[in-house]
């Protein structure tokens, strides 16, 4: 018997977009500053209805948030153009994930309906109607949709959870079971929930990442015992360049993803410590929009507001806008910050596979800043200073500017192949006479509080970065099996100039700092500066293929290598001058899925160092290498919901330049004390770790990781062989953060709370060392949704005081005090 539908219920039509005034007064906005950002995009295609056939073979980017499947059906109907027909008997009772990524018409039914048992059959008109899945087809004489396999897509954002579906560190888009190293994803909804608002938030945050703070603004992250010394945006490395650098603000990224271990095949040089990939938000199919107001301690006021669209009817040309404004004081007095930032982005389908995407940001930064902290007493142990105490004058300044260009191209062939060209060209800069410190010397040798105090001015530190970079991946056959294949080219140059400024001014003797009155006690001074800072280059070029052969059904053999070339040059100091040429990269790995949830891997990669000595000929030395050995197991469940992992490593780390005791000291013309170099240094890093998340059941998502690190130096200086690298760093680190959401989709409470944990470090200075005990940073909060548009949030940060250091030393003004318990109140709406 032939089945009845009701109008209404069944049909999900595209309706005429009818905008209210404040709508169409942001739309017109979004278009105009996104065009003057991004001059360089063509026009949109020219637009036309297409047929059924082409509907279902055209490709676009589609952007659904999860809810019932009735809505998200409908969703996907408006943006695809096409009527869906739908008995609500079907759909009564379930839920979808929506969908995200590039999909046909027929592969983003195939997608939504499937899970449910359910499948779509074309109409006569151009539309589709949903039904049970059958092999029968008897019963009608419309044939079923052949689709093709969907593309991973790896965005977050509207996922409403703490699940990576992929990763696209390791230059295509895989899952973390298919990628033999260590990989953590902090997604969208993890970095809102937990309130975090800028990158070293985030990295703070995780598991098997350090933080390090040479001073307050220029922050280290280590990982295995080794420097993170280099970051990467959507994919493109850049160097962090010390001063001028400032903390990426989180409102524009849809994800952050770490790769812990060697990654000489992503990047070419640096350490074998981790790889971090900033990936941010990217234009919507469907209009969005939201704004936040975050209002917290220390007078903190954070505006939001992020745009995303289409930018004309066909949906060809999309556009989104991120800015924010975020000002705040600190728990220590005088101290303040002002940060602005602005990202726009174009996407533009040139055809139905081609996609160009130009994007523009800035980030400006006035903060006060702290040029070193608090002092120990003269036995290496805590003065215990106030927390608040602030060792700076108020009208200290650190001020300074980033901002990037981005381009890139990508087209999808039929045949599944994927080539993608982009660069990146960024600008890090100090403003003029940018900045100027109060700097704290000890000046007695009996009174641990009696301390001189002088000011330091600098100004003309830049860094200009250019990345270039070119790939292509995609499958082939061979022996019967279907295999796939990543070749790629990268350039990298980074143009800089060194700081130039005066120091050692307007000298203040004997100062009692337990007096200290950051806002009288010391006048402001306005030294000269003359000349400029001094220009250096460095450059890397690389060229790499890695092929992932399927071996048997279930086993995977990834087998890849990497020529880098490495050049330094700095036209004031020729004799400095020394390059790296054809240095190969190997990298080989193995994944065995013992089920489609689980999986084992092991892998082995090594990452290159070059360093500038010189042994007794005058000879540059080779670069340092790392080398790193993995393995574990992996396992996705419920359907890509919740991932685990567990894994060992160790790495080798050898050839750093040691004093060559067999050759003459001093070592002229290239030492003026000391020995001669060889590369006869060792240093060892190993361990074990674990890490979840995901949702470990309805409503209950979970991210924790911990990590065991052993490190050592095997071969160095006499003070040096048999010490940890660093021995700041915990040997037990764990991160944890869960949350429980409470009724519905649209409306309901969500709980949280987690943990900051380590164990005990200590830090060691000629004859005196200090020491801190392990310590809990607990943290926690509370959020409730009104309906679809508004929500409120809190977050309460060390919630129960806990005092500690977050960076630490026994000589110095190096002691920095963790954040007290602080407070951040988010009242966010999404339209």
């Amino acid at each position: 018997m032939p089945q009845h539908y009701q109008p209404d219920a069944r049909l999900h039509r595209p309706l005429p977009l009818t905008l209210t005034p404040i709508a169409h007064a942001a739309r017109i906005a979004l278009c105009g500053v996104l065009l003057l950002g991004s001059a360089a995009l063509v026009p949109a295609m020219a637009q036309g209805t297409p047929d059924a056939a082409v509907q279902s073979d055209h490709v676009r980017q589609y952007n659904i948030p999860a809810g019932t499947l009735d809505q998200v059906l409908g969703s996907f109907g408006r943006a695809a153009g096409v009527m869906i027909a739908i008995d609500p008997a079907l759909t009564s009772g379930l839920r979808s994930a929506g969908l995200q990524g590039r999909q046909s018409v027929a592969s983003g039914l195939h997608i939504l309906l499937t899970p449910h048992q359910l499948e779509a059959i074309p109409g006569a008109n151009g539309g589709y109607k949903v039904r049970r899945q059958t092999n029968n087809v008897s019963d009608t004489t419309l044939p079923t949709v052949s689709v093709t396999a969907a593309a991973l897509d790896a965005n977050s954002e509207g996922s409403r959870s703490y699940a990576a579906r992929g990763t696209t560190v390791g230059k295509s888009t895989k899952t973390l079971r298919e990628t033999p190293q260590p990989v953590t994803v902090l997604t969208r909804q993890l970095i809102e929930d937990r309130g975090l608002l800028d990158l070293t938030d985030v990295l703070q945050n995780t598991p098997g990442v350090t933080v390090d703070y040479t001073d307050s603004e220029r922050v280290t992250y280590f990982s295995r015992g080794f420097q993170i010394d280099a970051l990467q945006i959507d994919g493109l490395t850049m160097n962090q360049s010390g001063s001028i650098f400032v903390q990426p603000d989180t409102a524009v990224l849809d994800r952050v993803e770490v790769l812990r271990g060697a990654s000489g095949m992503i990047r070419g040089s640096g350490n074998p410590s981790a790889t971090v990939n900033m990936v941010r938000k990217r234009p919507t199919q469907e209009f969005q929009a939201s704004a936040a107001l975050t209002l917290g301690s220390w007078d903190r006021r954070r505006l939001e507001a992020d745009i995303s669209g289409p930018l004309n009817e066909a949906g060809t040309l999309r556009g989104r806008v991120v800015a924010v404004d975020d000002s705040k004081d600190f728990f220590q007095k005088a101290r303040h910050e002002d940060r602005k930032v602005f990202y726009g982005v174009l996407e533009a389908d040139l055809g139905p596979r081609t996609t160009l995407t130009a994007s523009l940001q800035h980030t400006d930064l006035n903060a006060t800043g702290a040029w070193g902290n608090l002092p120990s007493n003269f036995d290496g142990t805590p003065l215990n200073l106030p927390r608040d105490m602030y060792l700076g004058a108020a009208w200290n300044t650190w001020n300074r500017y980033n901002q990037q260009a981005l381009t890139e191209l990508v087209h999808r062939f039929n045949n599944d192949w994927t080539v993608k060209a982009s660069a990146a060209y960024t600008r890090l800069r100090m403003k003029d006479n940018g900045f100027k410190q109060s700097y704290f010397t000890r000046a007695s040798t009996t009174n641990p509080y009696i301390f001189d105090v002088t000011t330091s001015m600098y100004t003309g530190d830049a860094s200009d970065q250019l990345a270039l970079a070119t790939s292509a991946n995609g499958p082939f056959t061979l022996f019967g099996r279907k295999h796939e294949l990543i070749v790629g080219a990268e350039s990298l140059r980074n143009k800089a100039v060194a700081t130039n400024g005066v120091g050692n001014q307007n000298k203040l003797a004997g100062i009692d700092i337990r007096n200290w009155d950051p806002y009288t006690s010391y006048p402001e001074t306005f030294p000269t500066i003359t000349g400029t800072g001094a220009p250096s280059t460095t450059s890397q070029q690389g060229a790499y293929a890695t092929a992932r052969l399927s071996l048997t059904d279930p086993l995977t053999l990834i087998l890849g290598a990497r020529v880098s070339w490495w050049d330094y040059k700095a036209p004031r100091t020729a004799a400095s001058n020394y390059e790296v040429n054809k240095e190969i990269t190997p990298f080989a790995g193995v994944i065995y899925d013992f089920s489609k949830q689980l999986s084992a891997y092991a892998s082995y990669t090594e990452i290159f160092t070059p360093q500038d000595a010189k042994d007794i000929n005058g000879n540059i030395l080779p670069p340092v290498t790392g080398q790193d050995y993995e393995a574990g197991i992996k396992g996705e469940f419920f359907n890509g919901r919740l991932n685990a992992s567990m894994g060992i490593f160790r790495i080798n780390n050898n050839g750093k330049a040691v004093e060559d005791t067999s050759s003459y000291s001093p070592c002229l013309p290239y030492y003026t004390t000391g020995y001669c170099r060889v590369a006869g240094g060792k240093q060892r890093s190993d361990g074990w770790e674990m890490e979840v998340s995901g949702e470990l059941a309805p409503g209950w998502q979970m991210m924790a990781g911990y990590t065991n690190t052993r490190t050592k130096y095997l071969k160095d200086t006499a003070a040096n062989t048999g010490q940890p690298l660093r021995s700041i760093d915990p040997r037990h680190l764990l991160r944890v953060f869960t949350s429980y959401r409470i009724g519905g989709e649209t409306q309901g409470w969500t709980i949280g709370g987690g943990a900051q944990m380590q164990s005990n470090s200590y830090v060691r200075s000629g004859v005196l060392t200090a020491r801190q005990g392990g310590y809990a940073v607990y943290n926690a909060m509370v959020g409730y949704r009104f309906d679809k548009t508004y929500s409120i949030q809190m977050n309460v940060n060390n919630v129960f005081d806990k005092v500690y250091y977050k960076k630490y030393a026994p000589t110095g003004i190096a002691n920095y005090y963790g954040d007290p318990r602080n407070v951040m109140v988010t009242l966010r709406a999404n339209f």
